[in-house]
């Protein structure tokens, strides 16, 4: 009879580990993870956003506008779409970073702290740059249309 090899654990099944590991630093992961998971919720909204906003240039009359529009459509854009999507991958990297055998403790926590710190940063300055593109004259029509003005 053939040996059958130990099944390998999901990924999910890894980061709950990670997350929830009987360790003194589960603390600071959780505390992590909650910051994390709940700037992805928050930022979920912008996703929607942005697919309306998409919808409108592609249904809307856009043949005459001008190259501005353009530029500060794909700013407003990006800047709605990054914070989720840092978010999600904030809460998956951390747990590479802390897998990594071969560099110190230390190490591994000033990563983590750079991340947290960065991380929030590169999110108030997309939320920051979102609402500069939502007031530039060109994206007034869709802030408008979308009832976004009490967002802004």
């Amino acid at each position: 009879m053939a040996e059958e090899k130990p099944k390998k654990p999901s990924y999910a099944q890894e980061l709950a580990r990670f997350y929830f590991a009987p360790e003194l630093r589960s603390l600071v992961t959780l505390l992590y993870l909650g910051v994390f998971g709940y700037f992805s919720l928050y930022y979920m909204d912008n996703l929607t956003v942005a697919i309306r906003y998409l919808i409108h240039v592609t249904f809307g009359h856009t043949a005459l506008l001008g190259i501005s529009h353009l530029f500060i459509g794909m700013i407003f854009l990006v800047s709605l779409a990054f914070p989720f999507f840092l978010s999600i991958y904030s809460i998956f990297v951390l747990h590479k970073v802390w897998d990594k055998p071969q560099w110190a403790t230390y190490i591994k926590w000033l990563v983590t702290f750079v991340m947290i710190i960065g991380g929030i940063l590169l999110i108030i300055g997309a939320d920051q740059s979102a609402r500069w593109a939502a007031r530039q004259h060109v994206m007034q029509s869709f802030v408008e249309d979308a009832n976004l003005t009490g967002r802004i």
